[in-house]
């Protein structure tokens, strides 16, 4: 219960930057799963299509984390 009610604050706190984030995040990850390239090119779409994946990932998991802690800090005080 504690990670959907996470996940709601989460989404009624997400401002552009982090939808527009997330669609990024969501591209790379399309990209990484059906990636139809020739075989040379292969090895690096996938490693740019992760770094970009890693790096739109990691912004909005700190945000969550954070949430994440503040309800629980919030709930044990």
């Amino acid at each position: 219960m504690h990670f959907l009610k996470s996940l709601k604050t989460y989404s009624e706190r997400a401002g552009m930057l982090d939808k527009g984030l997330l669609q990024i995040c969501m591209c790379a990850l399309a990209v990484l799963f059906g990636a139809t390239v020739p075989r040379k090119k292969k090895g690096q779409t996938t490693l740019m299509a992760g770094l970009v994946f890693a790096a739109a990932c990691l912004p909005i998991l700190n945000k969550f984390f954070d949430i994440s802690d503040e309800l629980v800090a919030g709930t044990e005080e």
